[in-house]
């Protein structure tokens, strides 16, 4: 199939679209405007768990499987429904529906709960390829069945094929999970074997899955970058105390035991820090480990839960737009790396937010991670996980240094933004076809 039109046309395929607070959604939608100013009309394909965007061809289509449906329509609810205990019955009733397929479905098929999507998917793709004339299907996840999905219509129409992994596919501490390990390793190497351009956003994951399946020329390296906010710039004032800002998930292996002992150990040996230290957590309530660490390492008053902050009807901002505002006004913004094999393949997306804002990081990283780089070279704060000893020591001289006159905002400016990305993913296009 040629695309015989004036302007250029792509079939996206992307699980998850236009849904605030998610990671793999952002990396897309946002660079959906700066695509469209280069003539490239996106013709998306997601699920129904993201807003329908009405400038452009978008589709919806939901995993039919029992699990698939419980988790997007769990979002579904959350996107029409406002009332929270409207929202409690109804993801109630939604669960009961659907517990005895469900507990069916995970006795024989032991997968995320997206699985299934690359069905409904495929599906629609072959309608959408037939209505319209894209010139490549590009896949960008998120889960895995994305791809899947995009080499069964790659197999189908023979259209040049991009695939963008998000977040490495196969990692060591899976292959126990042997059904779900080898799904995806099955799926990666279908990934290397037809797709005429495999997009990763960090050397290391390119490295690792090149050592299973070759393929070092058709690979390219892109960092996804961020935009700044729409609303300009906010200007950091120092206020009542030292506020430190964690934005995104955490889980247990990603959590704040190591800035609870250390700050733990800061106010037995210095008690007039107490009230000058806030860790400000946003869009996420605190993991297992966090919790207990807390009651075996007390430190009052210096961790402020503001959970996920939600569209303000008033100021018409959404919630990231407002989430983006609080990160420029942050003293401080930590970035915690997590544990285990995946932190040497993949790099928290949200570092790039916190680039644009000039504010200083603090990174509490794992060996051989790509994140300490980053970092270094910009003038921000690295601490390897598990060094609490050094970490209590950076609180001390920061604290310091606040009361002094605040602390300012590094100088580096990032050239990691969502425009240049898009630019990449159009170069990469165009050399393919």
């Amino acid at each position: 199939m040629k695309n015989t039109k004036d302007k250029r046309e792509w079939l996206i395929l992307a699980h998850c679209f236009n849904m605030d607070g998610r990671a793999a959604s952002h990396t897309i939608t946002d660079r959906i405007p700066f695509l469209m100013k280069k003539d490239i009309t996106p013709v998306v394909l997601s699920a129904p768990t993201g807003y329908k965007d009405s400038r452009f061809p978008h589709f919806r289509v939901i995993s039919p499987a029992p699990s698939g449906i419980r988790f997007e329509m769990r979002h579904i609810i959350n996107n029409i429904v406002s009332d929270k205990i409207i929202r409690s019955i109804l993801k109630g009733i939604l669960t009961l529906f659907c517990l005895p397929f469900y507990i069916i479905e995970k006795i024989f098929v032991h997968l995320d709960s997206q699985w299934s999507w690359f069905i409904s998917a495929s599906l629609k793709g072959t309608q959408l390829l037939k209505s319209y004339s894209p010139e490549v299907i590009y896949s960008t996840a998120g889960p895995p069945s994305t791809h899947l999905a995009a080499y069964i219509l790659h197999k189908m129409f023979k259209i040049p094929w991009v695939a963008e992994v998000h977040d490495p596919l196969i990692l060591t501490s899976e292959k126990k999970k042997w059904q779900n390990y080898f799904f995806k390793k099955w799926i990666e190497a279908r990934i290397f074997k037809s797709a005429a351009a495999v997009i990763y956003f960090t050397e290391n994951a390119i490295k690792e899955a090149c050592k299973r399946h070759g393929g070092y020329k058709k690979t390219w390296l892109i960092r996804p970058g961020a935009n700044p906010p729409k609303t300009g710039r906010v200007n950091y004032e120092k206020r009542d105390r030292v506020h430190i800002g964690h934005f995104g998930s955490l889980a247990s292996d990603r959590n704040l035991e190591q800035v609870i002992k250390a700050l733990h150990a800061l106010f037995q040996d210095n008690p007039e820090y107490k009230d000058l230290i806030c860790i400000d957590i946003y869009g996420s309530d605190l993991d297992t480990v966090s919790e207990k660490t807390l009651k075996m390492y007390p430190i009052g008053n210096a961790v402020k839960l503001h959970g996920r902050i939600e569209y303000d009807p008033v100021s018409g901002k959404s919630g990231r737009e407002q989430v983006v505002e609080e990160m420029h006004r942050s003293d401080l913004l930590l970035l915690i790396h997590g544990e285990g094999s995946v932190c040497k393949e993949y790099i928290p997306s949200k570092l790039y937010e916190y680039l644009l804002t000039a504010r200083p990081v603090i990174g509490i990283i794992d060996t051989d991670s790509e994140l300490s780089s980053f970092l270094n070279t910009k003038n921000h704060y690295v601490v390897l996980h598990g060094d609490t000893a050094v970490l209590t020591a950076l609180f001390k001289e920061l604290i310091l240094k606040w009361q002094e006159k605040g602390l300012a905002d590094i100088s580096a400016v990032s050239c990691y933004t969502v425009s240049n990305s898009a630019d990449r993913v159009i170069e990469i296009v165009n050399k393919i076809i």
